[in-house]
């Protein structure tokens, strides 16, 4: 048996769409995909995988964030605009503290309610605890207590964002095994818009279904789950 020996296979965003449009049954193979239409299923897809982060953790937008820490400061901004210019983390997973000697201590990402039960918030110290405010354009960064000097580095474990399709050629920012479930969900979404037959609608919506879950399932991580009372962990 001869195989390829190869693992390169992508697709980009026009290659999604001309495929999503043939399910539908608006296009022909070979046909060329209207500009107007281009337009309507270029940002029904980037709205479409805007929503995915809801659905779940995917391993792929899962990033590690550094921020030196400054003597006396609490607060610190992340993102584009920011003093940490990286995307803007939709919400922090884990967080840990690195000494100046290599080690680690971990923090306790905390609630803003539980945050705003702390005391003196300008106490300096040794940080142990962190709440997180995505905003916007920037997220915030709060540790308590407030660092008593420099020599520390704020490790937070995030969630980004997942990126635009904004050109023709962009590829998803996705894994190879999310083609057909982007493919099919994206079907779903433009049935009823394309005034498709109910037939396809019904398929649309059942594929994307299985597909989606299916896909969501895989992308977690498969390891064993431990729960604690409030306050420790190991």
């Amino acid at each position: 048996m001869a195989t390829s020996g190869t693992y390169a296979f992508l697709m980009n965003r026009d290659g999604i769409i001309g495929a999503v449009l043939r399910r539908l049954e608006v296009i022909g193979a070979g046909d060329t995909i209207p500009p107007g239409d281009i337009t309507n299923c270029a940002e029904a897809l980037n709205v479409l995988v805007k929503g995915m982060v809801v659905e779940g953790l995917p391993l792929w937008c899962v990033e590690e964030i550094a921020i030196p820490m400054i003597a006396a400061q609490a607060t610190y901004t992340i993102g584009p605009g920011s003093a940490t210019p990286t995307r803007r983390p939709l919400r922090i997973l884990d967080a840990f503290l690195r000494f100046s000697t290599g080690n680690d201590v971990d923090l306790q990402v905390v609630s803003r309610y539980d945050y705003n039960d702390l005391g003196l918030k300008t106490a300096q110290g040794t940080p142990n605890q962190l709440y997180y405010d995505p905003q916007l354009t920037n997220g915030v960064v709060t540790v308590y207590n407030a660092p008593f000097d420099n020599t520390t580095t704020l490790h937070i474990v995030i969630q980004r964002q997942i990126q635009d399709f904004n050109l023709s050629t962009d590829n998803p920012d996705f894994p190879q095994e999310a083609y057909q479930m982007l493919i099919w969900s994206l079907a779903d979404e433009l049935s009823l818009e394309y005034g498709a037959k109910p037939h396809v609608i019904a398929m649309c919506a059942s594929k994307a279904k299985t597909y989606r879950d299916a896909f969501m399932q895989f992308e977690q991580e498969q390891t064993s789950c431990y729960f604690y009372p409030s306050g420790r962990k190991s």
